[in-house]
């Protein structure tokens, strides 16, 4: 069933591979760097090596390590053969979580770049921060997130079409979930609803434990936060939902590494009715989401989306939050909008066409609620196309 779904994807999966390196490349040239060694497993997969899809694997096997020079073949540690490309060249795991394994990474690095080179470095484990940079005497270790996300800030054709198969995905999902939202069932029903359907759907692995986030409508109510916010997210367990709830549901997953993101405000009834508050609250996200994305286009800085924001809520978030976030090989990336960075450091992104933002504002009334959702688009060369396609019942 899934190889059926997939057919119809419409994802050069080479042509995705040679870009991607080529992104890759031309950012290391930009940024004066010979050589990257990758070991965080988005970079890994971006730069065209499959690996076991959960983190957790990790604490189980050898981390999979990616060399990447400026020409092929790359050169790839690990014990997952079928993951790489044959046209690259696999070398045997290496346990870089221990000083003989740092010491042979280093050896491998010196054999393929040699002295005098600058080396971008993804990731360290403990064992690297030791060893890694006095085992190579010659050679300057330069962050390698300086190439990596000049490579990942906007998408190619194929990336979105994953993107857009992951969110449809997700969405599909979600309407199974949403169905089921009735007061007696639990939070891990809807979990297990979710999670089998997404890979009936052909998702390649589940993200995030599924969040079923029972919201109080007080902060006088909530769970004890370091901020004094409501507590947001919160674990899901087998507790019982029970009539008015309000919850908040955010789920994401993958497909062929791409990430989708949702997040939608519910209430649990068999006749679910916002109160004519929390539909005011719902009302006002919809007006920032429409100045936003009335400013949303090619040239405008992150800056520029925050205060379209702020012209109609100036609190846009809770203050955990961000009124935004980039998405694609990881389920939130660069650029990030109205962290807690603030406007000097979002004046400094331009928004250019192929970046791909969740946009997920929230409109939060003490004593009512509120009202959040998320919404992925994709920047075009005249203004932004959505790729979220789900509704916002029972608000609509």
């Amino acid at each position: 069933m899934r190889e059926l779904l997939n057919r119809f994807v419409n994802v050069d999966h080479a042509r995705m591979h040679a870009e991607r390196r080529a992104r890759l490349r031309s950012a290391m040239v930009a940024q004066g760097v010979d050589a990257l060694v990758l070991v965080g497993p988005s970079n890994v997969e971006y730069a065209g090596v499959r690996q076991p899809c959960a983190d957790a694997m990790r604490m189980h096997h050898e981390p999979v390590v990616v060399i990447l020079g400026a020409h092929d073949p790359v050169h790839v540690c690990t014990r997952f053969a079928e993951g790489v490309s044959g046209a690259d060249e696999i070398a045997p795991p290496l346990a870089i979580e221990t000083p003989s394994g740092v010491r042979a990474l280093a050896a491998r690095v010196r054999e393929l770049v040699g002295n005098g080179t600058r080396v971008g470095v993804d990731e360290y484990t403990s064992a690297m921060l030791n060893a890694f940079a006095s085992s190579l005497p010659g050679i300057e270790l330069v962050d390698a997130s300086m190439v990596t996300g000049a490579a990942r800030i906007t998408k190619t054709a194929d990336e979105i079409e994953c993107l857009r198969e992951a969110q449809r995905i997700n969405e599909a999902a979600m309407y199974d979930v949403e169905r089921a939202l009735v007061p007696g069932v639990r939070q891990n029903e809807l979990t297990a609803i979710f999670l089998r359907r997404i890979f009936e759907l052909g998702a390649t692995a589940n993200i995030i434990d599924p969040i079923w986030s029972i919201t109080p409508r007080s902060i006088a109510e909530a769970t004890h936060t370091a901020n004094a916010d409501v507590g947001f997210p919160l674990a899901s367990d087998d507790r019982f939902l029970r009539e008015g709830d309000l919850i908040l549901s955010d789920t994401g997953m993958t497909f062929n590494g791409y990430h989708s993101d949702f997040g939608k405000t519910w209430i649990c009834s068999l006749d679910p009715r916002p109160s004519a508050a929390l539909r005011d609250c719902f009302r006002q996200w919809q007006a920032i989401y429409a100045e936003v994305t009335s400013v949303l286009r090619p040239g405008v800085s992150c800056g520029d989306i925050v205060r379209a924001a702020q012209r109609v809520e100036q609190k846009y978030g809770l203050s955990h939050f961000y009124l935004g976030h980039g998405i694609g090989a990881d389920s939130s990336e660069m650029p990030f909008i109205g962290s807690d960075l603030g406007l000097a450091f979002d004046d400094t992104i331009e928004v250019t066409a192929g970046m791909t933002f969740v946009l997920e504002p929230v409109v939060w009334r003490d004593g009512v609620g509120g009202y959040r959702s998320e919404e992925l688009v994709v920047v075009t060369e005249d203004g932004f196309e959505r790729l979220s396609r789900y509704g916002y019942s029972p608000f609509d």
